[in-house]
């Protein structure tokens, strides 16, 4: 009987919602607002920010619930304009983005063909390119007559 309630003592200790968590994981990209503990109790939470041109996905705030944390954020990457690609592919700025190099995950980057090229594969002049995850895919413009 002895052994038994003491079996269920522990039993009871182990289910309580008094778990520590450890400090919170790093995220890519992005930091803790403050910085972190070494322990944190059940309930609390803290804040992720994304370096700048970085877009935060998910929550920003976690939570330590029975010593685990809920999922922290992502933050994704944005897209770097290329001088390079754009000569390549024979496409310039629309004048409305002039003097931008970072554009975020999601933003429209506008472009045109240089003078007498067209579209490769559309025919047309002006294109708009959604910067997705870090990744601009360049329309192409050939010379007209080739």
């Amino acid at each position: 009987l002895w052994l038994g309630l003491i079996v269920q003592a522990l039993a009871l200790q182990s289910i309580a919602p008094t778990e520590k968590c450890d400090p919170p994981p790093s995220i890519a990209n992005g930091a803790l607002t403050l910085p972190p503990l070494t322990q944190y109790g059940n309930g609390s939470s803290v804040q992720y920010s994304c370096s700048d041109y970085h877009v935060l996905q998910g929550s920003e705030r976690i939570y330590c619930s029975e010593g685990q944390w809920t999922s922290p954020p992502v933050c994704i990457e944005p897209c770097t304009l290329s001088k390079n690609e754009m000569e390549k592919n024979n496409v310039l700025l629309q004048g409305f983005y002039k003097n931008q190099v970072y554009f975020y995950h999601g933003d429209y980057v506008g472009f045109y063909c240089k003078q007498n090229h067209f579209g490769e594969e559309s025919g047309t002049t002006l294109f708009q390119v959604q910067c997705k995850r870090g990744q601009l895919t360049y329309p192409r413009c050939v010379e007209r007559g080739r």
